[in-house]
């Protein structure tokens, strides 16, 4: 009997709760209000100094902010809203000194998804490194350079689509190596590995020039010659020369296009001197 009666006694100062509820002249009630309130309301306090002036811990899902428009609208610029969503740190002028910020922003008139906000900075207050998350599930990571240009952006959208963007043009990823330079050539994408793809789209000039009228053609005659003394075909890097530096995949399909037009020059020449000599006949 003596526990039921303590835990009567608990549950009822648990579940009755009663906020005093004061406005600007001083007037207070207490309870559960269905009214409309104007002036200056305050919670836990008797000398509202704002419209609502809340003495305690404020609670909910979402979070309207902002100054009053005459048509009872509200709005709120960016300094505002990070005043009244910062966790951590100052803001972003400048001029703040905390190297670390941190924001949790709720669904608002200003904020269409709740999200939080994840800052580093240097110590002249440039933002280098941002992280940003929305309720709906799109987020990002920026990384900035001293002038606040982004140099890494990792993007994941509501729709599901991913982004990696590296947009500055001195740019290198290496996977499986830290090496760029290849015999003195940069290259964007250095891979120490197999690569697999469906598909690889390459730029490069074509090997049309063979038909054109000033082309030399070579010889058969001369083309014997240089596989006799060579080893390999006019223009065809040698495998010794692949063995050592590899091939450029653009510049490759140029020249085995280019030998094929060569043979198909041959091939029109062969037919002419075959059609004349069945003409003799």
């Amino acid at each position: 009997m003596k526990n039921k009666f303590i835990l009567g006694i608990f549950m009822s100062i648990a579940l009755v709760v009663n906020a005093q509820i004061t406005d600007e002249n001083g007037v207070s009630a207490v309870g559960t209000f269905n009214q409309t309130l104007t002036g200056k309301i305050g919670i836990g306090t008797s000398n509202p100094t704002t419209e609502l002036d809340v003495n305690g811990t404020v609670m909910g899902k979402m979070g309207v902010f902002g100054n009053s428009l005459p048509n009872g609208s509200t709005f709120l610029d960016i300094a505002e809203r990070n005043e009244k969503a910062l966790q951590l740190g100052s803001g972003f002028m400048p001029d703040d000194s905390n190297l670390l910020v941190f924001f949790d922003f709720p669904e608002s008139n200003f904020e269409t998804q709740a999200r939080v906000y994840l800052g580093l900075r240097d110590r002249s207050g440039i933002t280098r490194w941002r992280f940003q998350a929305s309720e709906a599930g799109s987020s990002y990571f920026h990384h900035f350079d001293r002038n606040q240009s982004t140099t890494f952006q990792f993007s994941e959208h509501t729709n599901d689509n991913v982004f990696l963007r590296l947009p500055k043009e001195n740019s290198y990823v290496s996977i499986g190596t830290t090496s760029y330079n290849d015999n003195g050539d940069l290259y964007k994408l250095t891979v120490n590995g197999k690569m697999r793809a469906h598909a690889v789209k390459v730029y490069t000039d074509w090997a049309d020039y063979v038909f054109e009228k000033d082309y030399k053609l070579p010889t058969l005659k001369e083309v014997e010659q240089h596989i006799q003394e060579k080893g390999h075909l006019i223009d065809i890097p040698s495998a010794k020369e692949v063995e050592e530096n590899g091939i450029e995949l653009g510049e490759m399909n140029k020249l085995l296009l280019q030998k094929i037009e060569e043979l198909t020059l041959y091939t029109i020449q062969l037919k002419k001197e075959i059609d004349e000599l069945k003409s003799k006949k």
